[in-house]
């Protein structure tokens, strides 16, 4: 129940140094209206939260593997967008539309999360149907499709499970 709140409180800090990034300004009007939103968002959606049971621990290696994960994720996405616009400028646009179940061995939400996501950010891929085993994702080429089901950042989700204490 403690750490329920702690949830709470942690993201609606970090919803309110979004809107004081977006909005720009500090004074109390803005800052006040800033909180109760804040405040307002994170108490009704608390049950879609990712708890601290299903999110790794928050820890330096933690971090620096997370930002490793991302710096490879975005070679990832700028090779897929050099990839779809090929294809799409291709005289003859070799495109072969297809769907592609992925078996994944993810034990947490936030793992299974984060990798549907980087599937969706990928250009070219789409995850259309993510389970608790299984992703069905929408590939543009068959090859494309194949790739997925050895993509090295499934690797390293599975690498991080394994890794936490």
């Amino acid at each position: 129940m403690k750490s329920d709140w702690l949830n709470l409180i942690g993201v609606t800090i970090i919803l309110l140094i979004f809107w004081v990034a977006v909005s720009g300004s500090l004074q109390w009007p803005q800052l006040m209206v800033g909180l109760a939103a804040a405040i307002f968002v994170a108490f009704f959606n608390r049950k879609m939260l990712i708890t601290a049971a299903d999110r790794p621990p928050v820890r330096l290696k933690t971090i620096f593997w997370l930002i490793g994960y991302f710096f490879k994720l975005l070679i990832d996405i700028i090779k897929a967008n050099f990839q779809v616009a090929w294809l799409v400028l291709h005289p003859k646009m070799p495109i072969e539309p297809n769907l592609v179940e992925i078996e994944v061995d993810l034990d947490r939400a936030a793992s299974r999360v984060l990798l549907g996501n980087s599937i969706t950010l990928t250009p070219g891929t789409l995850t259309v149907l993510a389970d608790e085993k299984k992703f069905l994702v929408h590939a543009l080429t068959i090859q494309s499709g194949k790739a997925l089901k050895g993509w090295p950042l499934i690797e390293r989700l599975k690498h991080m499970e394994v890794d936490e204490p």
